[in-house]
């Protein structure tokens, strides 16, 4: 009884309450466009540490608050919607290495510009290929691809196409040897890059249109804009692409990372408007694959994948990280599907040869 009486019960209260309210602005994340703030920014990308901290308050209140409990539960619960964006619900859902008749596999991986990445070795990219060959993936999506060729290692498109015997090729390119690239088993009807008009980038929403044996399937691939984390204007190699920086360099004079995040997070609002724009208007069965570079709590991702169905929130378990650094929450590369088309199987592969993990998924066209 003291201890309820005492001014530590009543402050650890007044802290809960405060952060509560902290909790529930967090909760917004998916509907504030990050030009409103940083706040929501940073929230979103914290968000599911914020949540184990209400979880912590929420308990606590149950052990020492009784009378608040079932208020602090409703504060916890209006965070159900970005809750349901991080955590995948299936942990008796198996991929089958076998294809079930009538499906298309599809691999998306950022592969990290394959050759021309310092800390890779000859041996990484050849395990790379290797990896993508025993996919058995009809549909390949390559996001940060370089096509530049080593001396010892050919990961050119060619090489590629050769090796999967996925003859079809389209490499939407940002510079001359760089951009995204979309391998397929079948030949295309159309293929076309819709640019992001809207910011000073040098990037696009690349997609082509697929006559497989069933019917026509668009696939989409996209690399919104890399946050350069890591990069400063002192440490550009002189070899880089002028294009794939000029618009960075004002940001990148900023030592501050949460800077460089925040800047970043409002070039990704702007590129998803255009990315929905051109979802929205597709009616034919489509597969959206793209390294987000931003969270599933957030504003990005869920415009983008709204009405769509993600095939890890599907058929995966956990927090389905797939950037190999960093925080184990970083699921930041997707596939999502209309609803004219099935998700079967879908699994992160942890392969730790890029900066990030491959994502494969079988996929049918519905009658």
């Amino acid at each position: 009884m003291a201890f309820k009486n005492s001014i530590l019960f009543r402050s650890i209260f007044f802290i809960g309450c405060l952060y509560t309210a902290f909790y529930l602005l967090a909760c917004a994340t998916p509907f504030i466009n990050p030009v409103h703030g940083y706040f929501f920014s940073f929230a979103s990308l914290f968000f599911p540490f914020i949540l184990l901290g209400m979880l912590g308050w929420v308990l606590l209140s149950l052990l020492f608050y009784r009378r608040w409990f079932l208020l602090f539960l409703i504060c916890l619960a209006a965070g159900w919607f970005n809750i349901m964006a991080i955590f995948g619900f299936h942990p008796t859902e198996k991929y089958n290495q076998k294809k079930l008749s009538g499906s298309i596999r599809i691999l998306s991986w950022n592969v990290n510009s394959f050759l021309n990445s310092s800390n890779k070795t000859n041996s990484n990219v050849l395990e790379m290929l290797e990896f993508i060959k025993s996919s058995d993936a009809d549909v390949l999506c390559f996001q940060d691809y370089s096509s530049n060729k080593n001396e010892t290692v050919n990961a050119s498109p060619e090489f590629i196409s050769q090796s999967t015997q996925l003859k079809y090729v389209f490499f939407s390119k940002a510079e001359e040897n760089y951009g995204v690239i979309i391998f397929s088993r079948w030949p295309f009807i159309q293929q076309c890059n819709v640019p992001f008009s809207n910011i000073d980038s040098p990037e696009n929403l690349a997609y082509v249109d697929i006559q497989t044996p069933y019917k026509v399937l668009r696939v989409f691939n996209t690399h919104l804009s890399s946050m350069n984390m890591h990069v400063s204007i002192n440490n550009i190699p002189k070899s880089a692409p002028i294009k794939s920086i000029y618009y960075d360099k004002a940001i990148l004079l900023k030592k501050s990372k949460l800077s460089k995040l925040a800047y970043f997070d409002k070039q990704h609002a702007k590129q998803a408007v255009l990315i929905k724009k051109s979802l929205d208007s597709t009616t034919l069965p489509f597969v959206f694959t793209a390294d987000l570079n931003a969270v599933p709590s957030s504003y990005v991702y869920h415009t983008i994948s709204a009405g769509l169905t993600d095939a890890f929130l599907l058929k995966g378990f956990g927090l389905g990280r797939t950037y190999d650094s960093l925080s184990p929450t970083l699921r930041i590369d997707v596939l999502l599907t209309n609803q004219l088309v099935k998700v079967n199987q879908f699994k992160v592969a942890h392969v730790h040869l890029s900066d990030h993990f491959p994502i494969i998924s079988d996929i049918q066209i519905k009658p």
